[in-house]
């Protein structure tokens, strides 16, 4: 693999479930999070380089519960070696709005650990 610079990792330490549009069905939730994508604790397989809706739910700092919809490609998937029904996933952000990316930045802020 080419050595790619990414954007800075922030550990995520609230829960934010996150949910396949397409579906209705909640899929997993964030392990990690930066402004180009994040790493999702997955309940099933997504096939890397497939294309998803999904809607993020953070704990806002000051509004509760927000849901950010977020363009996804499935850039990655490997088993979880500590719980192997579940999948690591990253998922790069292909389309947002900027006040939803505005939202995932605060969430970012006020629950991660910059990894």
């Amino acid at each position: 693999m080419p050595n790619v610079k990414r954007a800075p990792r922030t550990t995520f330490l609230a829960l934010a479930k996150v949910r396949d549009l397409a579906t209705s069905t909640d899929i997993g939730y964030v392990g990690n999070i930066s402004t180009n994508g994040f790493m999702m604790y997955a309940n099933g397989a997504l096939p890397p380089r497939s294309r998803r809706i999904l809607s993020i739910r953070f704990p806002h700092p000051t509004r509760g519960d927000v849901a950010v919809d977020v363009g996804v490609r499935v850039a990655w998937q490997r088993p979880d070696s500590d719980k192997p029904k579940q999948q690591t996933t990253g998922c790069e952000i292909v389309a947002i709005e900027p006040t939803d990316r505005l939202a995932l930045l605060q969430a970012a802020k006020a629950y991660g650990v910059a990894a």
